[in-house]
C-alpha cells in the first residue's frame, strides 16, 4: 500500500511538472535546417533534413552515431525533451533514441529498440558505456514501421521516461557532460524523425526589438603559426585533418536594424571539430545597416576527420546574455582559402563570397520545391579512392552533393536512393546491383516509374579504344572488360527494368585520363579514344556524359566538384529557384554553354555529350 502511495505521489509530481513547463527552447519540425542539424552521407551514415523529416541511417552493424546540436537549456529547472519518429528498418535488437547533456566527455541516452525494449545509458569518454536502466520490454512501444513519441523529463532531481505518453521508468539525476541534445542510432538502423522539442527554461531571454540580420560575408585563413609562433598547420591555406586553424570571419548586417555592444560566440556543428576560443567574448561595437565586422574563430580538426565541409554556428547576444539571433555557415575542407594578411592588422578581403541575391553556393543552398518524385528510384556511385588507379579528385563530394540535390530539390525519398562510394563500389557489387534479381532490379520491379543514375570517377576505353567503361574501386587498367563496367552493359540492364523514364549522368571521361589530365594507362601512353557510345533509340532513356571521349573532365576548385557536376547542380539550383521546369534539353544546353565558357578561361576544350531522342519529354524537375 505504501509503495502504491509513493508511486501515485511520483506520478502526480510528473504531471504537475509537465503542466509547469511551458517555455519552448527548441521546437524543430524539420521543414528546413535553420538549427544546423548535422547533414552528410558517407560510408558510415547518412543524414538529411527535407520537407518535414530528418532522414537518418547508420550503415554499420556495430557501434552508434549521434546527431546533435547545442541548446541554451537551463538544466537547473524542470524541463522535458521529446521526439516523434519511427524505425523504418534495421537490426531489431538495436534502435534509436534521445541523447542529452552531451559534451566532449560523454552523454546520456534514452533508446527504444525494434523488439519493443527500452533502456537508458551513460557514455563517458574513456569508460565503457554503462546501463542506467537495463533493456526492458514495454507494451507501449509500437513495432518497426510505426511512429513512437518518446520523452525524457527532468523533475525534482529525477529523470522520468515516457513512451507514447505513458510513464515507463525513472532514475536519479545524472551529471551532464555538456549542452548538446539530439538523436542517436545504435547498430544498423534506418530512422525517420518528424519533430524534436526541448521545453523548459532558456538560459537567456530574447533581445527586445532585435532587428539586425547578420550573415557570414567572407573569411580568411591562417594555418601557419599563431601570434606566439606556435605551429598550427602546413601553411597551404587549406583546412586539413590534424591542423589548428584560425579564421578571420567577416559578418555583415543585411537588415535596417542598428544595435550596439552585441557579443558573438562560435559553436561547432560538425564532428571532429573543437572550437578553441568559444569562451572568448567578442564584442560587435556598432551593427548598422550593411556594416561589416570581423570575428576570430580558432578551432582544431581531429586527424580522423573525413568531412568535405565544416559547419559552425554563431550566437549573437547582448551584454545581459539575451539572444538576438543565431546564424550558421559552412567552410570547405581541403580547398584553398585566401590567407590573412598579417601585415594589414591581420585582415584582407576574401573572394569566397556568399552572394546575397542571384547565385548561391551550390554545396549549401538547396531551393525548396514541390517537385513530386515519390515514384523515383536512384543509384549514386562515387569512386574517389581506387585500389590500383589514381585518385579521382572530388568524386566523393560530387556524389554526396548530388545525393543532397536529389533529396532536397528533386524530392526523391532517401530510402529510394542506393548510395555506393569508394571501397564499397567494387565491380562485383555494381554488377550484382544492376543484375537480374539484384538490389536495383528488385526495387524497380513494379514499384517505381522513374530511375536516375549518377556516376563520378574514372573511365576508359577497352584496348580496342572503342568500348567505354566506368572504372570501379578494384578495376584494373589492363582488364577493363572484366573489372570495369561497360556503359553498353549498363544500358542493357536498365532496359530490362522497363522504367517509364531513365536519366543517367556520368562525371567522367573515357580517355584514360585522371582529373588532372594525366594518363593512367600502361606504358605512359594516353588513350585518345574514339569511344563508341551505345545508340539510344528508346524514348524513355537519356545518357549525359562529361566528355565525348577525347578530353578529360576538369575540376572546379571553387566548389570542389568536377566541372560537369558543378554545372549540373547549378542548373538544378537555378531552375528550382526560379520555379522552372527542367527537361534534358534545357539541362544539357545549360551545362554545355557554362562548360564551354569556363573552359575557354583555361584555354582547354571541353564538350559534354548527350544521347537522347526525347530531350523535351524527359523531365527531372517540374
Amino acid at each position: 500500500m505504501r509503495r502504491l502511495l509513493l508511486l501515485l505521489i511520483l506520478l502526480t509530481k510528473i504531471i504537475v511538472t509537465e503542466a509547469q513547463v511551458k517555455e519552448t527552447v527548441l521546437e524543430e519540425q524539420f521543414n528546413n535546417n535553420s538549427n544546423g542539424w548535422p547533414e552528410d552521407i558517407n560510408d558510415t551514415y547518412s543524414a538529411s533534413v527535407n520537407s518535414g523529416t530528418y532522414y537518418l541511417e547508420h550503415f554499420r552493424t556495430k557501434g552508434s552515431k549521434s546527431f546533435d546540436i547545442p541548446t541554451k537549456l537551463d538544466v537547473s529547472n524542470n524541463y522535458f525533451i521529446e521526439t516523434r519518429g519511427k524505425i523504418v528498418s534495421g537490426d531489431k535488437y538495436n534502435g534509436y533514441g534521445i541523447i542529452w547533456g552531451k559534451g566532449k566527455n560523454g552523454f546520456l541516452s534514452f533508446v527504444i529498440t525494434g523488439d519493443s525494449k527500452f533502456y537508458v545509458r551513460r557514455i563517458h569518454q574513456g569508460v565503457a558505456g554503462e546501463y542506467l536502466i537495463d533493456p526492458k520490454t514495454s507494451k507501449y512501444i509500437k513495432p518497426i514501421g510505426h511512429e513512437n513519441l518518446i520523452r525524457v523529463q527532468y523533475s525534482e532531481g529525477l529523470f522520468n521516461f515516457f513512451i507514447n505518453g505513458k510513464y515507463v521508468a525513472h532514475i536519479p539525476m545524472e551529471k551532464y557532460f555538456g549542452d548538446n541534445v539530439g538523436i542517436i542510432l545504435y547498430g544498423k538502423q534506418k530512422v525517420e524523425i518528424y519533430n524534436y522539442g526541448v521545453y523548459g527554461t532558456k538560459n537567456y531571454e530574447l533581445i527586445p526589438d532585435y532587428k539586425a540580420k547578420l550573415c557570414v560575408a567572407y573569411y580568411e585563413i591562417n594555418d601557419d603559426a599563431d601570434k606566439q609562433g606556435n605551429r598550427m598547420g602546413n601553411a597551404d591555406c587549406k583546412i586539413e585533418p590534424g591542423e589548428t586553424i584560425q579564421l578571420a570571419v567577416t559578418i555583415k548586417n543585411q537588415s535596417y536594424g542598428t544595435h550596439k555592444n552585441l557579443r558573438a560566440t562560435f559553436y561547432p556543428l560538425s564532428d571532429y571539430v573543437k572550437v578553441l576560443n568559444n569562451d572568448k567574448v567578442q564584442i560587435l561595437t556598432n551593427v548598422e545597416r550593411y556594416s561589416t565586422q570581423i570575428l576570430d574563430l580558432k578551432f582544431r580538426v581531429n586527424s580522423a576527420c573525413n568531412l568535405s565541409n565544416l559547419r559552425f554556428k554563431i550566437d549573437i547576444t547582448d551584454e545581459k546574455g539575451r539572444l538576438g539571433e543565431s546564424t550558421t555557415f559552412i567552410v570547405p575542407m581541403r580547398t584553398k582559402i585566401p590567407p590573412i594578411n598579417k601585415e594589414d592588422a591581420g585582415r584582407i578581403s576574401f573572394s569566397f563570397y556568399f552572394k546575397e541575391k542571384n547565385v548561391e553556393d551550390i554545396n549549401t543552398y538547396f531551393p525548396i520545391t514541390l517537385n513530386n518524385s515519390q515514384n523515383t528510384c536512384a543509384v549514386i556511385i562515387g569512386v574517389e579512392s581506387y585500389l590500383k588507379l589514381p585518385k579521382a579528385t572530388y568524386a566523393t563530394n560530387d556524389a554526396k552533393i548530388f545525393y543532397k540535390y536529389l533529396v532536397k530539390v528533386i524530392n526523391v525519398k532517401p530510402q529510394n536512393i542506393i548510395y555506393v562510394t569508394n571501397q564499397n563500389a567494387t565491380y562485383q557489387r555494381i554488377k550484382n546491383l544492376f543484375g537480374v534479381g539484384g538490389e536495383l532490379y528488385n526495387r524497380m520491379a513494379g514499384n517505381y516509374d522513374n530511375l536516375i543514375i549518377y556516376f563520378s570517377g574514372l573511365g576508359m576505353c577497352s584496348n580496342a579504344k572503342t568500348t567505354p567503361y566506368i572504372m570501379l574501386y578494384n578495376s584494373e587498367v589492363t582488364s577493363p572488360q572484366t573489372t570495369g563496367y561497360s556503359v553498353s552493359q549498363l544500358l542493357q540492364k536498365i532496359k530490362e527494368m522497363n522504367a517509364r523514364s531513365v536519366m543517367c549522368f556520368f562525371e567522367t571521361s573515357f580517355s584514360g585520363l585522371d582529373r588532372n589530365g594525366k594518363t593512367f594507362v600502361d606504358h605512359g601512353g594516353t588513350v585518345w579514344s574514339n569511344a563508341s557510345f551505345p545508340m539510344i533509340t528508346d524514348q524513355n532513356i537519356c545518357m549525359m556524359y562529361a566528355s565525348g571521349g577525347q578530353q578529360y573532365n576538369p575540376l572546379m576548385e571553387t566548389s570542389s566538384h568536377g566541372m560537369f557536376t558543378h554545372f549540373l547542380l547549378s542548373a538544378m539550383q537555378q531552375f528550382a529557384k526560379n520555379r522552372e521546369t527542367l527537361n534534358m534539353k534545357s539541362l544539357y544546353d545549360y551545362i554545355f554553354q557554362c562548360m564551354d565558357r569556363e573552359a575557354m578561361k583555361h584555354n582547354i576544350s571541353v564538350f559534354p555529350r548527350i544521347d537522347c531522342v526525347n530531350k523535351d519529354g524527359l523531365i527531372i524537375l517540374k
